[in-house]
């Protein structure tokens, strides 16, 4: 698709305030900033008409770049960045979170007395509207006959929230005050030329035609016909002269050019994967002259290949492959164990594996076919690879030996890296299955109700439960790595066991990642407020760790109430700090030592177990560190997988993108902070 680049100031939408969130003793409040929807605006390029087209924000965290307004964005007065004064409030950092297609953000509203009239009228509801300033780093611009241009910002990025009088026109942008220039930022702008050219050129263009310059001719008069249109609609804007722009007449020859190309890597791509896998004739000619594109046409493809072969050279194998008993699997058994010695030589060889040691993997690869009863005589290295993974274009399609040892050596090197990568997280948090992926709620609910002294003859009184929820929702994480026909000639063992055992290590990081996240992020709970604060009772007042800041700690934890009011017993268990200074101090508290004196005793020594996890670790200031509850007692922090699919869980299958076995590598997993009253924060010193 044809792309361009034009510079565009920031522009505004309207937005709403959740007024049932407004906390007036925090004075924060919540605001969806956006929803994506369709709106009419309006452009000037140059001619004297009034172009206007619809824009549409794509709302998900791939096209959106939250991190700056997650960060503490300003919270403006009206739009106006040119002066501290207007600053009413930011952006929670963290709150910033994306759910059924709209924004939402949480609002700290500031104290300073400056400002105290217009943070009064948002906190009593008086103001209600806001509004969201944001630069577009990408549009793409479709266009159909009879239709305004839909312009959809696939890379967009949200600048400042602002309380505003009246919400944004639409059709208009933010403007600075007064005579200063908005400043310009670059916007990439790409065309669907597919859609620009007449619907009938653009199914000739699909179709074989042994004259193929004329249909570039055609498409070229097409498309200029089309940009003229488009820059003057009903033939011509009023005041244009009558002859088409020098400029509107080179950019129409240019898109005309590039729908061309692109036309013709259509048709190339499409008759490659049909030529690949013997689907050539009026299957593959339908797929061209239809239009269809190479997306889509993969899809059929794979569709077709079914039909023909159910099994679609697909061979499914488990983490840790069992062993039937049958010849094939001891054979199996024996060259895996022979390439895992290879690649890892503290692997123990068996005697069956010792018999493959030393061969190279043409050499197994043709013995493998020849088990098969596949005669490898007179064939060149590259038929030999391709028959030994089961490759359609040397007329050999099966789920033998070769491609199954290969499969199950990398999800055994993926799993093996899977479970030697330390996961601190596994000591304090607890683990859940999941048994499908939509968002579940887990409810606390608070201990029994206080038993009361029940006098003779006296009924006993019914007691009641208090109960709150969260909800979170497992993800799919996941990647695809090959084996290739070159790699087997090459007998590279080594890179795809190295791929392999990366992507394990990888899976089990990602893990870690997104729970120690929840930590670090201080997300907002189901009760409207952050994880550590001090409404919770679980945020102490920065310190190293030491005996004082250690028993303000418990003193915490003593303090804390169950959800109907009573006190509850709760203590910690684990101390949570990064490496360096933190870890220092917390395991010399912790250690039990001989003093001379009693002002030397460690008197918490032995009392909490020590987590030493470098993604605690701030990238500057001071490094904060944590308690939890043992979570047997309270829940904190819950990880889940998908049932059945503990841990990273991996397929395989013949290739189809490349030739030779894919192994794709998959994690469901999801983690959510439970319960507050288990974990404590201590900002560090």
């Amino acid at each position: 698709m044809p792309k361009d680049m034009m510079n565009l100031p920031v522009i505004g939408r309207a937005a709403s305030v959740r007024p049932e969130t407004v906390n007036l003793e925090a004075r924060t409040v919540e605001v969806v900033w956006t929803t994506g929807a369709v709106v009419q605006r309006a452009r000037w390029e140059g001619w004297d008409d009034r172009i206007e087209y619809d824009e549409e924000l794509l709302v998900t965290p791939e096209a959106m770049r939250l991190e700056r307004l997650n960060a503490g964005g300003p919270f403006l007065d009206s739009h106006r960045s040119w002066g501290l004064e207007s600053v009413l409030g930011a952006v929670v950092p963290g709150s910033v979170r994306v759910a059924d297609g709209k924004g939402y953000a949480t609002i700290q509203l500031t104290g300073a007395a400056d400002a105290a009239d217009r943070v009064a009228r948002i906190l009593d509801g008086t103001v209600r509207n806001v509004s969201v300033g944001y630069l577009v780093h990408s549009y793409e611009i479709t266009r159909k006959q009879g239709e305004r241009e839909h312009w959809r910002a696939v890379d967009w990025e949200p600048m400042e929230i602002s309380a505003v009088a009246i919400p944004a026109d639409p059709g208009a942008q933010t403007r600075a005050a007064g005579a200063t220039p908005e400043p310009l930022f670059p916007c990439a702008v790409i065309r669907r030329v597919a859609e620009i050219a007449a619907p009938a050129a653009a199914k000739e263009a699909l179709m074989p035609n042994p004259n193929p310059a004329a249909d570039d001719q055609n498409a070229a008069r097409n498309n200029a016909e089309q940009l003229q249109e488009r820059a003057a609609p009903g033939g011509q804007a009023p005041g244009a002269p009558e002859a088409t722009p020098p400029a509107a007449g080179q950019e129409a020859e240019a898109i005309a050019q590039r729908a061309v190309a692109v036309e013709r890597e259509r048709v190339s791509t499409i008759g490659d994967l049909c030529r690949r896998h013997g689907l050539e004739g009026e299957f593959m000619s339908g797929l061209i002259a239809r239009g269809v594109s190479v997306a889509a046409a993969r899809e059929q493809i794979l569709d077709h290949i079914a039909e023909r072969d159910p099994l679609q050279g697909r061979a499914h194998e488990p983490a840790r492959p069992r062993d039937d008993g049958s010849a094939s699997a001891g054979y199996r058994a024996a060259v895996e164990n022979a390439l895992q010695h290879r690649a890892q030589p503290g692997v123990a060889l068996t005697d069956a594996g010792r018999d493959f040691r030393g061969m190279t993997l043409m050499e197994i690869a043709r013995q493998a076919l020849e088990r098969s009863g596949v005669s490898t005589r007179g064939m060149s290295k590259m038929e030999v690879a391709a028959a030994a993974l089961g490759q359609r274009s040397v007329g050999y399609h099966t789920s033998g030996d070769f491609p199954t040892v290969l499969a199950n050596l990398g999800n055994r090197t993926l799993r093996d890296a899977y479970d030697a990568t330390p996961r601190t997280f596994i000591a304090w948090a607890r683990r859940a299955s999941l048994s499908d992926f939509r968002p579940t709620t887990r409810v606390q609910i608070s201990n029994a109700p206080k038993l009361e002294k029940v006098l003779e003859g006296a009924e006993f009184q019914y007691g009641t439960f208090g109960e709150a929820s969260t909800q979170y929702a497992l993800a799919t994480y996941g990647k695809v790595i090959s084996f290739s026909r070159q790699m087997l000639i090459n007998d590279d063992l080594g890179a795809f066991t190295r791929v392999a055992a990366s992507f394990g290590a990888r899976a089990s990081q990602l893990e870690a990642d997104l729970v120690y996240a929840i930590l670090l992020n201080n997300g907002v709970m189901s009760d409207g407020t952050a994880l550590f604060h001090a409404n919770h009772g679980n945020l102490g007042t920065a310190a190293a760790i030491d005996e004082g800041s250690l028993t303000a700690a418990y003193t915490a934890y003593a303090k804390q109430t169950d959800i109907d009011g009573t006190a509850i017993d709760v203590s910690p268990e684990f101390i949570l700090v990064p490496p360096g200074q933190r870890a220092l101090e917390a395991r010399k508290l912790l250690t039990a030592t001989t003093p001379s004196t009693t002002s030397q005793v460690n008197t918490y020594a032995g009392r909490l177990s020590v987590v030493e996890e470098r993604r605690l670790l701030p990238p500057t200031g001071a490094a904060p560190w944590f308690l939890a509850a043992s979570n047997s007692m309270l829940d904190t922090v819950e990880y889940a997988y998908l049932d059945g699919n503990e841990g990273v869980f991996t397929e395989t299958r013949n290739g189809f993108e490349v030739d030779g076995v894919e192994v794709k590598a998959r994690l469901d997993f999801a983690a959510s902070a439970i319960d507050h009253r288990g974990l404590y924060k201590n900002a560090g010193v």
